[in-house]
């Protein structure tokens, strides 16, 4: 199948450099509370797509872009290079506000409803929280240079940074607990039921208590942990720089089993329905059984990547950095695929025929 090169912003769309048309619905019915959408990192995975997406428009902002976006019913959410969070309008693309941060931001945002929030990796290191509606900046509090993707509840925003200090802040900013961990933070912190996971570049799993930051376990990784790890049927999910998929109790972390799968997990694991899905920095994509992992199998794609797979219903979207996305059949054909602009290193995001693509210079593409 041929590659569709998208061209420009005005061939399919917006450019959401232009002056800012607007403002944003007050409330989101769908939070984003979490890297990627989803505990399973894969909010779509029941979906869908269309046999053969298109372009539906293409916005250019600033000069580049951190992170994953976050996706709500009707908005995208983006985290700009040049200290900036945008919102756009996800059925136009239109641009609808733009705030400054006045530091570096080291990840994508998050939605609760009403409020977007992003953490700063440059100076000391700050969570910010905006208004929804029209990016009215309602509080700062200083946590520590923050890389790792942000995590939340309904009552709590969860930092973890690069010195290893995780923080757990209300939604009004107040500072309720803060803990120091071994090691930093790369991979975004897991909520899983009266817990937190985090994993740190110590090569070590750390379970702490949501309400507190009380340290419950800890478990050794084969190598650093950069990929986000993910929660499936009461285990959490963690892939390794050293080529191990993981599974541990999400009460103790004991291992409950373990799949080598050859060489570094990239993005995050993904999980849909009965099955994990990672890939690896050797560009092969597998699939382990949660219920039976020595069953996993192996795709091998050829592609450079580091995003996660995505896993749709009949298929997995993989991205690779030099822009190309393709959907792999379970028998690893191709049944679909075009190219962005690159650099790209995050996966695409998938809620019903709408798909969202974007590149580390700027690039947001949605399809249909």
């Amino acid at each position: 199948m041929a590659w569709r090169v998208i061209l420009a912003a005005a061939a399919v769309g917006v450019n959401a450099c232009a002056s800012v048309g607007g403002v944003a619905p007050a409330f989101q019915t769908r939070a984003w509370r979490t890297y990627l959408g989803s505990d399973q990192r894969a909010p779509a995975a029941a979906d869908s797509l269309s046999p053969d997406p298109t372009p539906a428009w293409q916005a250019k902002v600033a000069r580049g872009l951190v992170g994953s976006p976050a996706l709500t019913e009707q908005l995208v959410v983006l985290a700009q290079v040049d200290q900036q969070v945008a919102v756009l309008d996800r059925a136009t693309g239109k641009l609808l506000w733009r705030r400054g941060t006045g530091e570096y931001l080291g990840s994508g945002p998050l939605v609760d409803y009403d409020q977007v929030y992003v953490a700063t990796q440059s100076g000391e290191g700050h969570v910010l929280a905006f208004d929804l509606r029209n990016g009215k900046r309602l509080w700062t509090t200083r946590v520590g240079p923050t890389a790792a993707p942000l995590a939340a509840d309904h009552r709590r925003v969860f930092a973890a940074g690069e010195r290893g200090e995780v923080t757990a802040l209300a939604r009004s900013g107040g500072r309720q607990w803060r803990t120091r961990l071994q090691g930093g933070v790369r991979a975004a912190p897991l909520v899983a039921g009266p817990y937190l996971a985090v994993a740190t570049t110590s090569d070590t799993l750390y379970l702490l208590k949501r309400d507190d930051g009380a340290v419950v376990a800890r478990h050794p990784t084969d190598g650093a942990v950069v990929a986000a790890p993910a929660l499936a049927d009461g285990v959490i999910l963690i892939g390794s720089a050293g080529g191990r998929l993981e599974a541990c109790d999400t009460a103790t972390l004991a291992t409950r089993w373990s799949v080598a799968v050859g060489s570094g997990v990239v993005g995050a694991v993904a999980v849909r329905a009965d099955t994990a899905w990672v890939l690896t920095d050797a560009g092969d994509l597998w699939r382990v059984p949660l219920a039976a992992p020595a069953q996993a199998t192996k795709l091998s794609l050829g592609i450079v990547s580091r995003a996660a797979p995505t896993p749709v219903r009949g298929g997995t979207l993989v991205t690779g950095v030099d822009g190309r996305i393709l959907l792999a059949a379970p028998t690893g054909a191709t049944l679909w695929s075009t190219r962005i602009p690159t650099p790209v290193d995050q996966p695409v995001l998938v809620d019903g025929r709408f798909l969202l693509a974007v590149s580390k210079r700027g690039d947001v593409v949605a399809f249909r």
